[in-house]
């Protein structure tokens, strides 16, 4: 039960944000700022990171959040190294965070209500209906109205399917195991392995939680994933001789935004919205950034009683260095997917690691795509690709 429960408030609010993972806490705080009156609903019985996460972010993620890495959020401060098929590796020098996921959604849900936003866990939204400028939601606990709803309740958002939304980001499946007991060669090194026989159309992941516990997961596309995990865990015997103590797996949106995700009333965000870079399948910074933005501009329109979806337009705007980002990172993607394990393998000798950081992210694409044209084989199939609009 929650305290808002105990309040027996009213089932009128301004904005009702559903789902309590990254958008949506974020969501729900940068809404209650506004002055907005603000209900995050989320169907487990807490907020907590239950979705698989290798849980590595940079530094700027938690600025972005507005949250100190305070001990406890923060497990270890990492670096990283990429992997080619050929074991040559690329050390990328800038340093991040391995974290505690759940304690981050914690620290902003808190951040929230100290705004004045209410939280109802163990609340199910079941559909919701529109009808002279309001919303109707029904949830497994009652029925409120609302000027805005923010869907950031996941890939299979059910917010999406009331709204009549059947498009979904392209996903990769991925697989994920907590591996304790195990021996890691650094907990101050993150690693991610490339290569078509290893992981095709996707990578392999190491990420030490400490000196006897690791993260390992794997992303597939075109074949079975157990096969995968279960060869990359043979062929790091010697660190990965533990016993697995988490086993997930979940759909990573990976194909970019969906093509429209913005109507009267109502916002998609997050994985719902397919707003992970793909390369990567980071997710943690792009959402908060869209529960940020969401909430700011579904709490202001909420308040000014103008909820249409060309109001709700500006979200396209606060967002923008985001959507630019998505994008080059999937054209990046789907070159890079077509690449062979010889080609990836020439890549790592000749990128560096700003190189990396930026295709991988969809920052400076072009800076890189120019940089590959030195190189006659990567300058036909990577580089001219990525340099045409």
């Amino acid at each position: 039960m929650s305290l808002g429960d105990l309040r027996m408030p009213s089932n009128r609010y301004d904005v009702i944000v559903v789902g309590g993972g990254p958008a949506g806490v974020s969501a729900a705080k940068s809404s209650a700022l506004t002055g907005a009156k603000t209900l995050l609903i989320e169907r487990n019985q807490l907020i907590a990171a239950l979705k698989p996460c290798g849980q590595a972010i940079s530094k700027k993620t938690l600025e972005t959040a507005g949250v100190k890495p305070v001990q406890g959020l923060v497990i270890n401060e990492v670096s990283a190294r990429v992997y080619a098929p050929n074991g040559r590796s690329v050390k990328i020098g800038e340093t991040g965070y391995m974290i505690n996921k759940t304690i981050l959604l914690q620290e902003i849900a808190a951040q929230a209500a100290e705004h004045g936003a209410e939280i109802h866990v163990g609340e199910a939204f079941i559909d919701l209906k529109r009808r002279n400028g309001e919303v109707l939601v029904k949830t497994s606990r009652g029925e409120y109205s609302a000027s805005i709803v923010i869907g950031a309740d996941g890939y299979n958002s059910r917010v999406a399917r009331n709204l009549g939304v059947q498009e979904k980001s392209e996903p990769i499946p991925t697989l994920q195991y907590l591996i304790a007991g195990c021996k890691p060669e650094a907990v101050d090194e993150i690693r991610i392995y490339l290569g078509n026989d290893l992981a095709p159309k996707g990578y392999a992941w190491m990420f030490p939680v400490s000196e006897r516990i690791v993260e390992v997961g794997i992303g597939v596309r075109g074949a079975p994933l157990k096969p995968y995990m279960d060869k990359f865990i043979r062929k790091f015997g010697c660190e990965l001789d533990g016993q697995i103590i988490d086993n997930r797996g979940a759909p990573v949106p990976v194909g970019g935004l969906i093509s429209k995700y913005i109507f009267d009333g109502a916002i998609l965000i997050g994985d719902a919205a397919g707003m992970v870079i793909p390369l990567t399948g980071g997710g943690i910074h792009s959402s908060i950034a869209s529960g940020l933005a969401a909430g700011e501009v579904a709490g202001k329109a909420s308040q000014e009683g103008d909820t249409s979806e060309k109001r709700l337009l500006e979200f396209n705007e606060k967002y923008k260095p985001w959507i630019d980002r998505i994008r080059k990172s999937l054209k990046a993607l789907r070159i890079l997917e077509e690449l062979s394990d010889e080609d990836l393998n020439e890549l790592a000798e000749v990128l560096e690691d700003r190189d990396i950081v930026d295709i991988a992210n969809g920052l400076n694409v072009a800076r890189v795509a120019r940089k590959l044209m030195a190189h006659p084989r990567l300058a036909i199939k990577l580089a001219k690709p990525l340099l045409r609009s």
